[in-house]
């Protein structure tokens, strides 16, 4: 159980990484809700989701992150916070290279200032955005039954 969780969590942080190298290259230097093609969803908390994040975000990649595992072993509650810790993870991944890997739009405007599509958590001169806290915090609260069931065998 151990090694197949590890093997998961890491399979889908490098799918996550070829993603995000994949997006930076769509979307280029336009980032996520700027593109005036898409239709938008306009979100609590200052977010908007656009077309392309609702298909690639909510039905993609978490049917194929999280859904297909589930039809495919059967359902399982320690898969299930396997596979929902890796998706948070991997989302805050593959948000974080877009910046690292976009030749148009670099790493340096990875800030409140430059990159406005979504809102930041400010202290002092620390910046990170509210998403990556939100995913982050989840992570964490799914990590708890991962580790008991480790603990148990």
């Amino acid at each position: 159980m151990i090694l197949r969780d590890i093997l998961l969590f890491f399979l889908i942080q490098i799918a996550y990484a070829a993603f995000a190298h994949a997006e930076a290259y769509m979307e280029g230097k336009e980032g996520w809700k700027w593109n005036s093609s898409w239709w938008h969803i306009p979100l609590p908390g200052g977010y908007t989701y656009t077309a392309y994040h609702v298909y690639m975000y909510v039905f993609t990649l978490f049917i194929l992150t999280i859904i297909l595992p589930l039809v495919v072993n059967g359902w399982e509650w320690h898969l299930f916070y396997v596979l929902g810790f890796s998706w948070c993870i991997g989302s805050n991944l593959a948000d974080f290279l877009w910046f690292v890997v976009n030749p148009l739009y670099p790493l340096s405007k990875w800030n409140p200032k430059d990159t406005r599509w979504y809102p930041w958590i400010t202290k002092g001169s620390f910046h990170i955005p509210r998403a990556y806290v939100i995913r982050f915090a989840i992570a964490v609260l799914l990590l708890f039954p991962i580790l008991r069931d480790w603990t148990m065998i």
